[in-house]
């Protein structure tokens, strides 16, 4: 949602004071800009000023503060700017460079949040500026956050992922389990190609499956691979495209499966391999008829579903499966019975009532009188995926306050308008810095998270409540005018129950309008309701 500051002498009383931090240039007579930081548009609680670069982190290592203002137009400014940045990433630094734009330009990529030509502002406008540095300097600080817990998802996974140039395949990135599988340091294999990892005979193989990681569905395949000092084994490589800073990449997930491998084959030799694999493996394998009806099953399959072997044979698939599957299943006996073989996932209801999903590999055969059966064989990957759903849940849920995230605030109004309903309702908690002043981060935080559980209990299934950051929440009601106006009438009634003290403002879709636009028309709302309350 684009973010708008226009800040008027009410808005200036409702927000919380600033606290600001000056360093001022001793070399040249005092400037004009100190003095716009006394005017009223600023509202600046407190301002400390020194002249020194090491009296300014002092002080910040022993008060909070808000912004940081560096003055001048040199070299020496974007040093400066790149200390402070640096050591206290948590703090807003705007660089007042002048009318030089090469200076400004060297403060941005030292850290500053902007670089202001304040001999041009007024104090309205440096108001301005400084909210605007300060609130982005917020959002950098969450982004940096995310991407630091992005870094951990991809260095602790337990299996082996790739990160490589599409059209080089050069290896990008590679996390500890590519090191120990592979037997290569992450310095080796970013000097390496996905080939070079795999056996010389097979790059065309290799080839084929990298061309093919445009399909809709994630692209795997086994592919023979060489570990450094010269084993080799078989992996199974799941390779999929995607877009990294903008540039066209590739993602792969390498499995060791030469274990697995050597019992297929072993099911391959014999039938008596066969039989005792069957009996012992821990592996899902069955055998079915053109109706689904088990002819066999083996004793780990049994075990996971809760039955005994007597209670699975000579009954159909189905009866395991949700009554809103057997259509599914019903789908798949035809591409069997067209292709001959089909994979996928199975949702199965064991006997205690656990949902349990199966992926499966079977093929079409037939017995010694020509009739047809389907050998299947599974595995059971019900944690896999509750793992990864888990991870994407995460991924867009705040952590503090459990309410959904600026990801799916993103997503939500990236999808096409046509002629949905929705309605958009702001909330923004009063004085909420005050809390945190007076009481600590601590007690701020407890508020934030009973501010997120109330707005969830009071909004219900009909409202995404979502923390766009800070003390800001926005609610996305989908239905028409008359949801939203009883959601906001539910709050409203509720505020007695609420942590805090909070404004709101909603708004409901006009014709052609995006979402976006709705939630601009609910800030001006509780902006206006703000401005009545002060009167």
């Amino acid at each position: 949602m684009p973010l708008c500051f226009s800040f008027s002498p009410l808005e200036t009383i409702v927000l919380n004071r600033l606290q600001l931090l000056t360093i001022e240039d001793a070399r040249r007579a005092r400037a004009r800009w100190p003095l716009l930081l006394e005017s009223p548009a600023v509202d600046a609680g407190r301002v400390e000023r020194t002249s020194d670069v090491d009296d300014a982190a002092e002080l910040l290592r022993r008060h909070l503060f808000d912004a940081v203002l560096v003055d001048g137009a040199d070299a020496g400014c974007a040093d400066v700017v790149g200390r402070l940045c640096a050591e206290f990433p948590h703090v807003a630094v705007v660089a007042l460079t002048g009318s030089d734009e090469r200076a400004a330009i060297d403060a941005l990529e030292a850290g500053a949040q902007d670089a202001l030509d304040v001999d041009a502002l007024d104090a309205d406008a440096l108001a301005r500026a400084l909210r605007v540095a300060i609130t982005r300097q917020h959002f950098d600080a969450e982004r940096r956050q995310a991407a630091a817990d992005h870094r951990v998802l991809f260095d602790e996974h337990p299996y082996a992922w790739f990160i490589c140039d599409r059209h080089t395949l050069r290896v990008l990135d590679a996390n500890e389990a590519a090191v120990a599988l592979y037997g290569y340091s992450r310095a080796e294999l970013t000097k390496m190609t996905l080939l070079d990892l795999g056996a010389t005979d097979e790059r065309e193989r290799m080839l084929e499956l990298l061309r093919s990681a445009d399909a809709p569905r994630p692209t795997s395949r086994d592919v023979p691979q060489r570990h450094k000092g010269g084993r080799a084994f078989w992996a199974a490589l799941d390779v999929r495209h995607c877009m990294l800073r903008g540039r066209p990449a590739l993602m792969a997930l390498a499995r060791d499966v030469t274990l697995r491998r050597r019992a297929v084959r072993a099911l391959e030799f014999s039938e008596l391999r066969f039989r005792k694999l069957f009996q012992y493996s821990l592996g899902f394998i069955c055998t079915h008829d053109m109706e689904g009806t088990l002819l066999s099953v083996n004793p780990a399959a049994a075990r996971s579903l809760g039955y005994t072997l007597a209670d699975l044979l000579g009954r159909r698939f189905p009866e395991f499966m949700p009554e809103r599957h057997h259509a599914a299943f019903a789908e798949y006996l035809l591409r069997i019975a067209q292709r001959r073989e089909d994979s996928g996932a199975f949702r199965l209801v064991a006997a205690d009532g656990r949902a349990l999903i199966w992926e499966y590999h079977n093929v079409l055969d037939e017995d010694e009188d020509g009739q047809p059966y389907v050998l299947g064989h599974g595995q059971d990957v019900t944690d896999r995926v509750r793992y990864a759903r888990r991870l994407e849940d995460e991924n867009q849920r705040d952590p503090l306050t459990g309410c959904f995230n600026r990801r799916v605030l993103l997503a939500l109004e990236r999808q096409p308008a046509d002629a949905a309903s929705w309605g958009a309702i702001v909330v923004d908690l009063d004085r909420f810095k005050q809390i945190n002043d007076t009481f600590g981060h601590a007690r701020g935080d407890e508020v934030l998270a009973a501010m997120g559980r109330f707005l969830i209990d009071s909004a219900g299934a009909q409202a995404t409540v979502i923390r766009t950051g800070g003390d800001e929440f926005v609610l996305v009601v989908r239905g028409d005018a008359a949801a939203t106006e009883r959601i906001a009438r539910v709050l409203e009634q509720n505020r007695g129950a609420a942590p805090s003290a909070f404004s709101l403002g909603w708004s409901v879709r006009h014709d052609g309008e995006d979402l976006a636009a709705t939630i601009r028309r609910a800030d001006a709302h509780l902006y206006a309701e703000r401005a009545e309350r002060g009167r």
